[in-house]
């Protein structure tokens, strides 16, 4: 790549394992811990992308956005897809979860992925967690920032925003590329059957 950053939209896959992964797999630039009555999970920001761990009863569910190199066990793997246009998934009942997921990889022309890239951070500023990776711009000699509309470079970031209720938790993930053009989204839902 020809920016700093680190991670490539085109190479992401998601996963999903049936069971809690090791910090040591990531770099963990955000931590984030939900607690319900019922169940705990686990936000991890590592880059562009993410770990989101529900955990109830002693058994868990695990899904991540990771970059294709990264290696990873197989043992409790579920799920392994590269990101390329838009996915769903669903698994009923797996360890007392419930679990839905869309996802997709959306490329867009410069302006307006400068406009959807500015409203997703302004609504980061407001509500959720918002990671945006400023080393990761852009800096080098004889190659171009990518310019907003507003004149400023855009800023690779990770902004994920949950709804926690007691039986349930949503959680909705944007990971922004600028040199590419390209938002990543999620949509889960952990649900306690």
């Amino acid at each position: 790549m020809s920016i700093g950053q680190k991670q490539s939209a085109s190479s992401l896959r998601f996963c999903l394992y049936d069971r809690p992964l090791h910090p040591e797999f990531f770099d963990i630039y955000h931590d984030h811990r939900i607690v319900q009555k019922d169940y705990e999970a686990q936000v991890w920001v590592t880059g562009c992308t993410h770990l989101i761990g529900f955990h109830h009863d002693g058994r868990s569910l695990v899904e991540l956005t990771v970059p294709a190199d990264n290696e990873l066990p197989q043992r409790g793997l579920l799920l392994d897809s590269p990101f390329r246009g838009e996915r769903d998934h669903e698994c009923n009942g797996l360890n007392g979860i419930r679990y839905m997921v869309s996802f997709q990889l959306e490329l867009m022309k410069p302006m307006a992925y400068a406009r959807t890239h500015h409203e997703l951070a302004q609504l980061g500023a407001r509500r959720g967690l918002f990671v945006p990776f400023p080393a990761w711009t852009s800096r080098s000699p004889g190659v171009p920032a990518v310019i907003s509309c507003g004149g400023g470079a855009l800023i690779p970031f990770t902004y994920i925003d949950y709804e926690a209720k007691a039986d349930q938790l949503h959680v909705f993930a944007f990971h922004s590329f600028p040199e590419e053009r390209t938002i990543v989204k999620s949509q889960s839902i952990f649900e306690l059957v």
